[in-house]
């Protein structure tokens, strides 16, 4: 199979299929246009292809091939290009997804009738459609890409949490939150002043913990944050998705230098190919990290994905605000989050059936 790709703004929607194909594809162009602006973007994707194709050994060749978008000649170079290189157009595949309508049009004004097939994907539905002279077909894509593999082809190396840890620990972190969440907020403190029954419930929070091999004081941050993501992973694991990652480290490059950008998540989620986020704070959010929290994820989502959803659970004492109450002014966070694909969501400890439908319909 001889797959041409033509990118555009979404460069993303090339991956699904390529890695649906893989198995088939011997050669592969990338088609870009000579906008300068997009040719860095284009040449990590091909760098990315590569990386891909070395890890899994596809004997796959990768070109790039640049054209004006904007003229017929440039796209009739393209088209004696691919007769070139496949003599038996019936085995040439177009991925149009992402280009610009006029140069599918021109491609399959002179290459539908003979033979080659067009490809479109639905990334809502993880499904492709095939075009041919005769015929449309729709199939649904089986193969998910893997956390890992999707940040590798965006360009970017991950590092992540072992999850052995929340395995091992399963019915102690379970119990821990579902029973002692309460107590969890005194670990660090002077619990002196506190009656009896508070100071038994304290006391077998902290024999959970310990053990789980942690002290209070020199993994406190372990306890207070990690332990929470672990929580959360240990409810949402068996829901049906096709890769889970706690504990994310992406390193984002930044231009053409040996120069990394870090972003971290909490727990990544992926279901036919679409990524999503879940962020665990277990405090209590002031307006003020409520509003940066917002911002800064606003800003970060799109680079997980092009339909990336994010859900930000706290331990705040409401699940859910009524953000189309029109009397309740104090919630424009809430609002701007909703509008930008981040859902803040309060303590899910106690709504756990309620977070639970929600992950499923937000996220599966």
């Amino acid at each position: 199979m001889l797959l041409v790709s033509i990118v555009g703004d979404f460069h993303s929607s090339i991956f699904p299929l390529y890695n649906e194909l893989k198995e088939k594809i011997h050669h592969h162009i990338v088609v870009d246009d000579d906008a300068f602006n997009e040719r860095r973007k284009h040449k990590q994707i091909v760098k990315s292809l590569q990386n891909f194709n070395e890890k899994y050994n596809l004997d796959i060749t990768t070109e790039t091939f640049t054209i004006d978008e904007d003229s017929l000649p440039s796209i009739e170079k393209l088209i004696k290009r691919i007769e070139e290189l496949s003599p038996n157009l019936k085995d040439v595949y177009i991925n149009i997804t992402d280009g610009l309508a006029n140069i599918g049009m021109a491609l399959a004004g002179k290459l539908l009738p003979k033979g080659v097939k067009f490809l479109s994907y639905d990334m809502y539905e993880n499904s492709y459609n095939v075009t041919t002279q005769e015929n449309i077909k729709t199939f649904h894509v089986q193969k998910s890409l893997s956390i890992e593999d999707h940040f590798l082809l965006k360009g970017m190396k991950i590092q992540k949490q072992n999850k052995e840890f929340a395995h091992r620990y399963q019915p102690q972190i379970l119990e821990l939150f579902n029973t002692y969440a309460d107590e969890m907020k005194w670990l660090n403190k002077d619990i002196t002043n506190k009656t009896d029954r508070h100071k038994d419930q304290y006391q077998k929070a902290l024999q959970l913990v310990q053990n789980m091999g942690l002290d209070i004081k020199k993994d406190a941050p372990m306890i207070t944050g990690g332990l929470f993501e672990y929580y959360v992973y240990l409810l949402i694991k068996d829901l049906n998705f096709d890769d889970i990652e706690i504990g994310v480290v992406a390193e984002q490059p930044f231009y053409d230098k040996e120069i990394t950008i870090k972003n971290e998540f909490d727990i990544l989620l992926m279901k036919n190919n679409h990524l999503h986020i879940i962020e665990c704070k277990f405090r209590d959010l002031h307006t003020q990290d409520r509003n940066k929290l917002v911002y800064k994820y606003i800003s970060l989502i799109d680079l997980i994905d092009d339909d990336s959803k994010m859900m930000i659970v706290t331990n705040e004492e409401t699940y859910r605000q009524n953000i189309f109450d029109e009397n309740n002014k104090g919630l424009s966070d809430y609002r701007r989050g909703f509008l930008n694909r981040v859902y803040l969501r309060g303590s899910i400890i106690k709504s756990k059936e309620l977070f639970l439908n929600e992950v499923q319909t937000l996220f599966l």
